[in-house]
């Protein structure tokens, strides 16, 4: 199996790597079965409404510990190869092991950043799940994508709509904002423009048309977002990443002598949503975005 490395970080992009291979990551990893089970039907739309082709070639953009690289995979068969990148070298190190734990063979991971990439163009096939929002130059980003592109390739992804369209992060940072407000000053790193900026429609297109897409079609998908076993592992969850948990990690240590009163007030919020087996499932909103390389 290959194992490409380009860990250059583009400009402005410093401090959205550097969360991301540090604290995001642990936290990711650590509630990782709640994040991506959440994302399951989703992300199985895009592959049932615009998969790759067997026998293709795919990229996999943001592609953290390689679930979905995976999945791309064994769609294209064993004639067909799937290079999964991503900008953490943490995750990019997991992927890997995990890929070849598991004798996937068909696959290679790289460490880079989209946005100071030079891909060959020899992809049939673009795929990202939330892996396109934390550029802060988008558009070179998404046209080094397109770059990566033979001429008709398509790019298929997931991104989350606006913040106010998904319950569990609006409201989870609502109840955090009774608590704590956004410090002036702060020496936790953030993650770039943040996970909904590409939340207004008019702005994901936009993008992706100004870096030469052509076909771009949003469609908003609606669903249960799954937040956890039981309300102990949903409050983790929704503190760990996401703008309520951003705003505690902000706050440093005070953020931190708040955690408790922030847990109580989100376990009254969320009671709300509890099924009969104890779970705690909330309301999410993506886009499913679908574009092709006109060459």
């Amino acid at each position: 199996m290959a194992q490409v490395q380009n860990p250059e970080a583009a400009p402005g992009n410093e401090e959205a790597v550097r969360a991301w291979d540090t604290v995001l990551y642990e936290r990711w990893k650590k509630n990782r079965e709640v994040f991506v089970g959440a994302l399951d039907e989703v992300t199985g739309q895009v592959f049932d409404s615009s998969p790759p082709p067997v026998g293709g070639r795919c990229i996999d953009v943001g592609c953290g510990f390689g679930e979905t690289t995976q999945q791309l995979a064994g769609m294209v068969g064993d004639e067909g190869f799937v290079l999964g990148t991503d900008s953490s070298p943490r995750f990019i190190e997991d992927a890997r092991r995990e890929a070849d734990e598991a004798g996937v063979e068909n696959v290679a991971f790289e460490v880079s950043d989209a946005q100071s990439a030079a891909w060959a163009p020899e992809f049939d096939y673009a795929f990202s799940r939330m892996g396109t929002q934390f550029f802060a130059a988008p558009v070179p980003a998404m046209r080094a994508i397109r770059g990566a592109l033979k001429p008709g390739g398509k790019l298929g992804k997931v991104c989350w709509t606006r913040k106010s369209e998904s319950r569990i992060w609006a409201e989870t940072e609502e109840v955090v904002q009774r608590f704590l407000s956004r410090p002036d000053e702060y020496e936790a790193d953030t993650c770039g423009p943040g996970p909904f900026s590409l939340g207004n429609p008019d702005t994901c297109r936009g993008i992706l048309e100004a870096a030469g897409f052509d076909e771009v079609d949003l469609k908003r998908r609606d669903f249960d977002y799954y937040m956890g076993k039981d309300m102990d592992e949903a409050v983790d969850a929704l503190l760990a990443i996401g703008p309520g948990a951003e705003l505690i990690r902000l706050n440093g240590e005070h953020g931190e002598s708040r955690r408790p009163e922030i847990v109580e007030a989100l376990t009254d919020h969320y009671t709300e949503w509890e099924q009969p087996d104890g779970s705690i499932v909330g309301h999410g909103s993506v886009w499913i975005v679908t574009a092709t390389n006109p060459g």
